[in-house]
């Protein structure tokens, strides 16, 4: 039988490093809370081999009393509280005292801090639990080395990630926390090169666009509530600027970088009555709150925190989405909406031929189609249009079909028989006793993906007119660089341009007449979210996305069988790239149930 034991100190500190440091970003987070705790003003970022091999961060702020320094790897020695009611006022970053105990434990730790009075500071080398302390003779400030991270901890450090994307999280979070601090100069450099230097900026606007690239903050609206408990102000999507993803959605709490489960579905519902399916509005976050109403001390490594009312706290962030949509009127296209059947509307008559709706984009139909009425919206939210339903005169509106009246009675092609376009979006056709609906946007896109994925024939570049350039954030400038390569296989000529952008000056001849700004936002969020792995995927996807043909647009009834006839030719999945299904049917059984025929 196995006794109970107490746990060497060693060991307790290893296991208790597993909730702190879960990666190298986790080391470089934790190091740079302490640099501003010192009140900093120039932080360095060193790492090299992603920071398995050793990180380093020097600060020019209040340093460590020479005395102090070997406390400072102690378990829960900390010089930031005193009693345990000082935790419900806390005010700094870090004040468990576990960081750089959890640090010493996984990895070979240097300390080397000197105070601006202090003519000697102190140097400290920890080895495997071993202290050695020395003087040290530098600049004011602190420089904290941390050395074969995971050493001792095989299992972790198995189930990193790749390079890669080890360097990608660590500098995901060194930009989050500059975000908040555009006071303090940052600097990282990994394996020997500098890769990012964020100069003192006199604004976190200034800073937004030191981050996510020039000339952003004029797609954002940057607004501010104040009440009696809390105040948030912060930087939100204008109605263009939307994303394919919600990696521009961050939220301080007293300047403290936190995640907070609830506030994509906050945002979500805030632009709900602008944002398309799928994309996402940017929103930089800073909540300002009394410490004494929230408890930071939920999580090891400080990462969530408990609000007092996490309702009165949800109200502000959507209090300020309303704040920030409300001061413009939003520019919508002619496709937005359709003219209002008045209350004397007739139903329409059958029309003798169709009209394909105007291919500019005015939004008039041609008479025979069904009207939009405009229904009564959600408040603060703009109105939604629904199509009135009548199912016995909307049938015979439902057919494309040029030159022909109603529906199509052409002889059947490859075993089926297109019947015609439904509401600009479906194809009807009947095949082997069945109706068929097949969505052509989604349809195309599978056949764009996969030609581009079989690399049966080499991908031809639509050399542009004019070179695209392109001001993208540092994190999408990285992946697009890192990414090059793979992207000029498929049919793209990228170089690199000053100041963290690219210039494009030939795209895969698939985009066709695609939107290229909208085009290229999309394709850097999917390479900037995507792996390694399926980096190539995602850029297929993107494209496939964008040049195929789109719900509304005018499909002629060759184009209708052609399409029907790859996507039902045995090379194609019957979902998009995405995973949904395209294709539907409903056997003649069960139409002559519905309508209760024997």
């Amino acid at each position: 039988m196995n006794r109970i034991e107490l746990l060497p100190d060693h060991v307790k500190r290893t296991i208790a490093a597993g909730e702190v440091v879960e990666g190298p970003f986790s080391v470089v987070k934790e190091l740079l809370e302490n640099a501003l705790d010192a009140h900093a003003g120039e932080i360095e970022v060193e790492i090299a081999e992603a920071g398995l091999k050793k990180i380093a961060v020097r600060d020019n702020g209040e340093g460590i009393v020479r005395d102090d320094i070997p406390l400072s790897v102690m378990e829960h020695a900390t010089s930031k509280i005193r009693t345990a009611g000082d935790i419900e006022t806390i005010q700094t970053f870090g004040f468990r005292g576990e960081a750089l105990s959890s640090i010493s434990a996984i990895s070979r730790l240097t300390i080397l801090s000197r105070t601006g009075d202090a003519p000697l500071g102190g140097r400290l080398l920890c080895r495997e639990g071993s202290i050695d302390m020395g003087d040290y003779a530098g600049p004011r400030g602190t420089m904290v080395i941390v050395e074969n991270l995971f050493y001792n901890t095989p299992a972790r450090k198995k189930f990193l990630k790749g390079r890669a994307a080890e360097i990608k999280n660590i500098k995901s979070v060194f930009l989050k926390i500059a975000l908040a601090h555009p006071s303090v100069r940052f600097t990282l450099v990994s394996d020997g090169k500098r890769e990012l230097a964020l100069e003192v900026s006199g604004s976190v606007g200034e800073r937004i666009e030191q981050i996510y690239g020039k000339g952003v903050t004029g797609s954002l609206y940057h607004e501010r509530l104040s009440d009696i408990r809390a105040s948030i102000h912060g930087f939100l999507s204008a109605p263009d600027f939307l994303k394919s993803s919600r990696s521009m959605q961050v939220l301080f709490v007293n300047d403290r970088l936190v995640e907070y489960r609830y506030m994509g579905f906050l945002l979500s519902r805030g632009y709900e009555a602008i944002a398309p399916r799928g994309r996402h509005p940017a929103a930089i976050l800073f909540l300002d709150v009394d410490p004494g109403l929230i408890d930071v001390n939920i999580h090891p490594a400080k990462r969530e925190i408990k609000f007092f009312d996490q309702r009165y706290i949800d109200s502000l962030i959507q209090g300020l989405c309303r704040k920030a949509l409300d001061r413009t009127a939003h520019r919508l296209t002619g496709r937005a909406f359709r003219q209002a059947a008045g209350p004397d509307a007739q139903i329409p008559r059958p029309p003798s031929s169709y009209d394909a709706e105007d291919a500019h984009g005015t939004g008039e139909r041609a008479a025979g189609q069904e009207s939009f009425q405009v229904y009564p919206s959600p408040a603060g939210a703009d109105a939604l249009l629904v199509p009135p339903i009548d199912p016995l005169h909307v049938a015979p509106g439902l057919f494309v079909r040029e030159g022909n009246p109603g529906v199509h009675d052409a002889a059947a092609r490859d075993g089926f028989r297109v019947l015609g376009v439904a509401f600009a979006s479906y194809i009807v056709f009947e095949s082997e006793g069945a109706l068929h609906v097949m969505d052509f946007h989604a349809a195309h896109e599978r056949i764009i993906y996969d030609r581009i994925m079989s690399r049966t024939e080499e991908e031809v570049t639509q050399e542009l007119i004019f070179p695209h350039v392109l001001a993208l954030s540092i994190e999408e400038y990285d992946s697009v660089i890192e990414h090059r390569e793979r992207l000029g296989e498929i049919g793209f000529d990228i170089d690199p341009f000053p100041d963290h952008s690219v210039v494009v000056r030939g795209v895969p001849a698939a985009l066709g007449r695609a939107d290229m700004d909208t085009f290229f936002r999309d394709l850097v969020e999917a390479l900037k979210n995507g792996t390694e792995a399926d980096i190539e995927g995602r850029a297929a996807e993107t494209v496939a996305c964008h040049a195929a043909r789109r719900a509304g647009d005018a499909l002629s009834m060759d184009e209708a069988e052609r399409l029907t006839s790859e996507a039902l030719s045995g090379r194609h999945d019957l979902r998009c790239p995405h995973g949904r299904p395209f294709l539907y049917k409903m056997g003649k059984k069960d139409i002559e149930r519905m309508f209760r025929r024997s």
